[in-house]
């Protein structure tokens, strides 16, 4: 009896520890935490002193699970793809290299977190030059710091790090893993932004208008303000405490006004609509803002016969026009500034409109435009 039992167990315990083998095994797997921003700002990354890895660098660690109990080292790889090509510097890695072993007494319960400060000079995973062909592309390490002498920024670009686990003792890889992030300007301002509609001091003759903006950034806020007699530049405005609406905009380069807004537009008021590019960098978010449009609610029909008039006319009349329309003290209908007269004849707004379009069809006249305080 005592001989069949063994006969049965020996398959058991075969399978059982085949079992647990495999279960640690597939337990294994390296993780590379590392935060994307659209500007890395060098210095928070690398240490310009050692030039290595900064101890302090933000959003980067490495969690290995399932280890043996023995030491340990890891190859550690890095590449870099600069927008526009790494031209003569080439696409071998920007640094590759291993690591010093790495003892069970740094692993807990099988597992290991590696932190930025850890990678850096005497950190346990700091790479050592007498491993694994230690290298490093000195071309493209010098193109990326000249590159940011100016912005202080990593150059835009696709950035790789590549980490693989192996056992001290000889053997093949036990576990890699890769992460790529892609750095989209090399300073904030480069994300622009410009408002399409509205022009400045045009109108609008509803409540519900719609912006239009274009910008390489893929997020944006709108913000409108109310603006006032007494405030003497859009910029009074953004500063007068009267929002109106702050819309996050998320993958679209046009809005409607929505009804949801902190508060409803008005007639016969002025208003001044500022796009905002919010993006990600290493040290917070920051924007890049448009310059702030003045428009109006009312049903200027008058104001727009000249708006369209005069941004067809030739030389500086226009944008000396746009200028005067976005006076806070011209924030008002046309109508309110009184009767339009043409040779002591008052003109009505049909009559205004015929006008304008015969003089539009007219080849030698010669505009010329004052403004007269009465």
């Amino acid at each position: 009896m005592k001989s069949i039992l063994k006969v049965l167990l020996l398959p058991m315990l075969v399978c059982l520890a085949s079992g647990v083998f495999y279960s640690t095994s597939s337990a294994q797997s390296v993780t590379i935490s590392l935060s994307e921003y659209d500007v890395v700002f060098l210095t928070d990354f690398f240490d310009v002193k050692t030039d290595k890895l900064s101890s302090n660098a933000p959003g980067f660690s490495v969690t290995i699970n399932g280890l043996p109990t023995g030491d340990i080292y890891l190859k550690v790889q890095v590449n870099a793809q600069l927008r526009g090509g790494n031209g003569d510097a080439g696409d071998a890695p920007l640094v590759e290299g291993c690591t010093n072993n790495i003892p069970p007494s740094a692993i807990t319960a099988g597992s290991l977190v590696l932190t930025a400060r850890d990678f850096g000079k005497g950190g346990i995973a700091s790479l050592i030059s007498n491993r694994c062909s230690y290298s490093e592309n000195a071309a493209l390490k010098k193109k990326i710091r000249d590159l940011a002498l100016t912005t202080s920024t990593a150059p835009p670009g696709t950035y790789q790090i590549k980490v693989e686990v192996f056992p001290a003792g000889g053997g093949n890889s036990l576990v890699a893993d890769s992460r790529t992030i892609n750095v989209a300007y090399s300073t904030p301002q480069e994300a622009f932004v410009e408002i399409i509609e509205p022009k400045t001091g045009s109108y609008f003759d509803n409540l519900a208008p719609i912006f239009s903006w274009t910008t390489v950034a893929p997020n944006v806020i709108v913000r409108v303000y109310e603006a006032g007699l007494n405030h003497r530049s859009p910029q009074d405005a953004l500063t007068g405490s009267n929002l109106c609406l702050e819309q996050p905009v998320n993958g679209a380069t046009i809005l409607t006004y929505p009804a949801a807004a902190k508060r409803q537009l008005q007639e016969n008021r002025a208003y001044v609509v500022q796009v905002e590019a919010s993006i990600s960098t290493s040290r917070g978010d920051q924007g890049n803002r448009s310059q702030p449009v003045v428009f109006r609610i009312t049903n200027d029909y008058i104001g727009k016969m000249l708006d369209n008039f005069m941004s067809s006319v030739p030389g500086n009349i226009s944008s000396t026009y746009s200028a005067l329309r976005a006076e806070p003290t011209k924030w008002i209908p046309w109508s309110l500034y009184g009767n339009i007269t043409l040779n002591g004849t008052m003109l009505s707004e049909s009559d205004l409109q015929v006008l304008l379009n015969e003089l539009s069809t007219e080849q030698d006249v010669k505009l010329e435009l004052s403004v007269e305080n009465q």
